[in-house]
């Protein structure tokens, strides 16, 4: 809707457009935001977009972090209607429509859009906050890092005639977990040579891997991680950690000093600040259009967001797919008000799922029939699986850095280095 001039003849004031958070759902409502008559401003606590699905090749030393995060302002360079800031949300005036900032700032907004995204869920288990190591952010991935080359350095520089070996434990089956758990079992030999070996445990509570691919994807899985050498355990839950051991729900113990925490994820806590309605996983209720209700001006994407399909059943998960098409959806419904148009549904268009198991393997299950049942999917696996995987994350890479040099730098050093982000700046603890 074009706004009015005012009285005294001075240009028309502009719609004010929030984003809240540069996640996947962030970045995408932005860029559909971009031809709109509006001030956006793109709000998120950090300078730069972490791109999610790499993180576990930056902790394990096979990338540098600058590989997979990138500066907002590079981003949005070239869109002209749009603001970078930086500052934490810590609460909302609805009446006022006033965004209040943790640094004691302000943000007025005629529209919002909220895609904070999700964080760590420890599900409050004793220890696992204090004694194990999240990878969901990039500082998560930096620290893993860090900690995982100090042992590495350390048992290089100590170990006997045979070798030291190094005791990993990870705690979940899903993608993140079957992606660092294959990882890891190429680390220690790739950056520090045969004097160095890293035992890695893989548990996971189900009855199976990747529980979001159908029973074939998840047997090849775990095929191809036994065949790695990784010790995987079904049916056995974390119940508690300290700094020598982690006790599995059967009453056992598996000593290691590293617990990988990748069992899960919950929407950020900020939501609960927020004052609106939230599911049981803390998520804001959104109706079709994937507005707050109460809130006609109020949109939610992303993790943050309890998307249920129309046909009904659980709401959508927590994955980079989805957050990709409800912030790209928020925000073209944004556009759509600014310019008076009427709201659409939104609807989920299913691209398929993808995990790598290691380098040059990968599972893949891609839907023939966009809406069709489970059951008309395209399943296979291997080298073609992985190159298609590699395929889609440079794409994706592209998209947000706009430049050639991204995919050069980025297949470079995955196909032909070893241990590109293994540098170590800082020198390895000394131990007592």
């Amino acid at each position: 809707m074009n706004q009015p001039a005012p009285p005294d003849g001075s240009p028309p004031v502009r719609p004010q457009i929030v984003i809240l958070g540069a996640g996947f759902a962030g970045l995408n409502a932005a860029h559909a935001l971009r031809g709109v008559d509006a001030d956006v401003t793109l709000l998120d606590k950090n300078n730069y977009h972490t791109f999610q699905p790499l993180l576990y090749q930056v902790s394990t030393g096979y990338l540098p972090p600058e590989e997979v995060g990138v500066a907002l302002r590079t981003v949005f360079r070239r869109q002209r209607n749009l603001t970078v800031r930086v500052a934490e949300l810590v609460g909302v005036n609805w009446a006022e429509r006033v965004l209040q900032c943790r640094d004691g700032s302000s943000l007025g907004f005629d529209y919002l859009i909220l895609a904070a995204g999700a964080e760590t869920n420890f599900f409050d288990i004793a220890g696992i906050r204090d004694h194990s190591w999240p990878l969901y952010t990039l500082s998560d991935a930096l620290h893993l890092r860090r900690h995982l080359l100090s042992t590495l350095e350390r048992v290089a520089q100590h170990a006997g005639p045979g070798g030291g070996r190094v005791r990993i434990v990870v705690v979940g089956g899903g993608p993140t977990g079957v992606e660092t758990a294959g990882a890891l079992t190429s680390m220690a030999h790739e950056i520090v040579g045969p004097v160095a070996d890293l035992a890695v445990t893989l548990v996971e509570a189900g009855p199976r891997l990747l529980s979001g691919l159908s029973p074939r994807s998840s047997q090849r899985a775990l095929i191809d991680l036994c065949h790695r050498g990784v010790d995987v355990r079904f049916r056995q839950s974390v119940t508690a950690a300290d700094a020598q051991a982690v006790t599995l729900s059967g009453g056992g113990r598996i000593v290691t000093d590293t617990v990988i925490w990748a069992a899960g994820v919950q929407a950020n806590d900020l939501s609960r600040a927020l004052g609106v309605e939230l599911n049981h996983r803390g998520q804001i209720i959104v109706d079709q259009h994937l507005q707050v209700p109460h809130h006609p001006h109020v949109f939610a994407a992303g993790d943050l967001a309890a998307i249920t399909p129309p046909e009904g059943g659980r709401p959508l998960p927590m994955l980079a797919p989805v957050a990709i098409q409800t912030g790209h959806h928020a925000g073209q419904q944004v556009a759509r008000l600014v310019e008076g148009a009427p709201l659409t549904a939104f609807r989920y268009r299913d691209k398929g799922l993808m995990a790598v198991l290691g380098r040059g393997d990968a599972v893949a299950e891609l839907p023939l029939f966009p809406g069709a049942p489970d059951r008309y999917r395209l399943r296979f696996g291997g080298r073609v699986a992985w190159l298609l995987w590699l395929g889609v994350h440079i794409t994706y890479l592209i998209s947000f850095r706009n430049r050639l040099q991204v995919l050069i730098d980025w297949a470079w050093n995955y196909f032909t280095s070893r241990g590109a982000g293994a540098i170590l700046l800082d020198p390895p603890p000394i131990p007592r």
